[in-house]
């Protein structure tokens, strides 16, 4: 291996380890939509974009703005989230490659965890868990999101659990997505897989 060889493979090691703090910091924000802080991780790219399990698909920087509007999707006088409101997630399995060209990439990971959710009858509490297919761009040396798209496996009340009720909608207003849901949405108990963005690491197919 040579040098340009070495440093091409210590930019990518470099790359990934952003995307993935990238990541992690997007569920940060979440965990008290933290919105202004939250659109800021997306790219200024017209084809950017935001999806959420059922909820359809917001684009552009205007669409992911409109899509953090609290009120959007959760009861609130105010428009913003009150303190008995947390959504927390985690992100695990990280599968992250870097395009040939280091500016785009892609990446995998599965999301588990709790909210608490105001609802008309109170705040409810449940479990969640998805999986991410996104993808990045590096935009003046920064990764950002391009295109976010989750894909929810369960959201069950958290006295039920998965298997009883795999799937509850918490009452919100009615959303303003800019068009229907691109992907597909089948939670548990489907048994959909979720297309990989990846290759077999072993078989390569």
């Amino acid at each position: 291996m040579n040098l340009e060889e070495l440093e091409a493979r210590v930019q990518r090691l470099e790359d990934i380890e952003a995307i993935k703090k990238l990541h992690r910091a997007y569920n940060y924000y979440v965990e008290h939509w933290q919105d202004e802080e939250l659109i800021a991780l997306f790219s200024e790219a017209d084809d950017t974009s935001i999806e959420v399990g059922e909820l359809g698909l917001y684009t552009g920087k205007e669409g992911v703005r409109k899509f953090f509007v609290f009120s959007n999707h959760f009861l609130s006088e105010t428009g913003t989230p009150p303190p008995e409101f947390l959504h927390i997630l985690m992100s695990l399995d990280a599968i992250v490659d870097v395009d040939p060209d280091g500016k785009t990439a892609k990446g995998r990971w599965y999301g588990f965890g709790c909210n608490a959710l105001p609802t008309p009858g109170g705040v409810i509490a449940t479990w969640l868990s998805g999986i991410w297919e996104n993808e990045f761009v590096k935009e003046d040396g920064i990764w950002k999101f391009k295109k976010l798209f989750w894909s929810t496996i369960f959201g069950a009340p958290y006295e039920d659990g998965w298997v009883k009720t795999p799937y509850v909608t918490a009452p919100r207003p009615e959303g303003r997505p800019d068009s229907s849901p691109e992907n597909r949405f089948e939670p548990y108990p489907s048994g959909y897989i979720l297309p990989f963005h990846y290759k077999h690491p072993v078989t390569g197919k």
